[in-house]
């Protein structure tokens, strides 16, 4: 009897490990197929004049009239500042502002394509505010 219970116990406690394990490699699947989709010009939906271009050396270049006005490096994490994500599929958009080291931990929303091919970049900032763009 005190056979099983050991057993039990053991075999409980493998599955919680194993469940930890999954969410793991499911952020790390789910974090190269961003950065990889992330790269690119993003034309904002609400303000056609504002563009975002993710470079592929962790640039991100902020346009108003195709005129740069401001660059971050960039990263897409589940930690930043002192804030861990826990819950599946949030990830940060870790920017640094480059003039000032000022770190903003935006929310990934996520990176989708409609049924027409049009492919999407959502993001809600800091202060809550969502952001639609559309990749050129």
């Amino acid at each position: 009897m005190k056979h099983n219970k050991n057993l039990n116990l053991t075999l409980m406690i493998l599955l919680v490990l194993l469940s930890f394990s999954c969410r793991a490699q499911q952020i790390q699947i789910q974090e190269p197929n961003l950065s990889d989709n992330i790269i690119g010009t993003w034309l904002s939906n609400e303000e056609p004049t504002h563009k975002l271009v993710f470079t592929v050396n962790g640039l991100q270049q902020s346009y108003h009239n195709n005129t740069l006005s401001s660059t971050f490096s960039y990263s897409i994490t589940t930690q930043c500042k002192l804030q861990t994500l826990t819950t599946n599929y949030d990830i940060f958009l870790k920017v640094i502002d480059l003039e000032d080291n000022e770190v903003f931990c935006h929310l990934l929303n996520g990176i989708h394509t409609d049924t027409n091919g049009v492919i999407t970049l959502s993001i809600t900032s800091e202060r809550g505010k969502l952001y639609l763009y559309t990749k050129q």
